[in-house]
């Protein structure tokens, strides 16, 4: 019986590797008796460890990179993963205008004051030129159209910050309930995924 000189298990006489630790034991000098194990132990080590090491670095390396890629595709190609998006003023408008009557699920701050701000703009225009005719019918219109996808996207806007829809219900309170509202509409969004999304 013979004994490896790397693990020290036994092994039948003939065996090429070691069945514990894989160590060749054809190597010139490898032998069973304890005393010639130690100069074979030090000297196949530096053999081994240059072959094992060389391949580790490119697989973390390789892990690394594609850690680093991985969630970019996902977040660019599913607006649902990326809770931070920013499409600016047209891109947000159309959101806006897309989910007309969508109350649940995510929009966030930055889609939310963007489309706010693109409906001010229709809105001043829409003013003026009511002014403009003698008539506000055409401010009526406007205040009609967006009345609903406000209230819908305000819902929306609130889930991006974990809170309720019901939320926008403060508003009917004078004053403090419309500040504490749009303090609410101004909190940080959640960075990951919540109840709502």
């Amino acid at each position: 019986m013979n004994f490896c000189p790397k693990c020290g298990t036994s092994v039948k006489a003939g065996t090429r590797f070691c069945p514990n630790c894989g160590f060749d034991l054809q190597v010139k000098g490898a032998t069973s008796t304890p005393a010639a194990s130690a100069p074979v132990q030090s000297a196949p080590q530096p053999q081994v460890q240059p072959q094992a090491q060389p391949q580790p670095q490119p697989q973390v390396q390789f892990q690394q990179q594609a850690t680093m890629a991985a969630p970019m595709p996902q977040a660019a190609g599913n607006g649902a993963i990326d809770y931070q998006s920013n499409l600016g003023l047209f891109g947000a408008f159309s959101e806006y205008m897309k989910e007309y009557v969508k109350f649940d699920g995510r929009m966030s701050r930055a889609n939310y004051w963007w489309a706010y701000l693109a409906i001010s703009i229709i809105s001043v225009i829409a003013l003026i030129l009511s002014y403009a005719m003698g008539s506000f019918l055409l401010t009526n219109v406007v205040v009609l159209l967006f009345l609903v996808p406000s209230y819908s996207s305000m819902s929306r806007r609130l889930h991006d910050s974990n809170l309720s829809g019901g939320n926008i219900f403060w508003i009917l309170l004078p004053v403090a309930g419309a500040i504490y509202l749009l303090v609410l509409l101004c909190k940080p969004a959640d960075q990951q995924a919540n109840r709502f999304g």
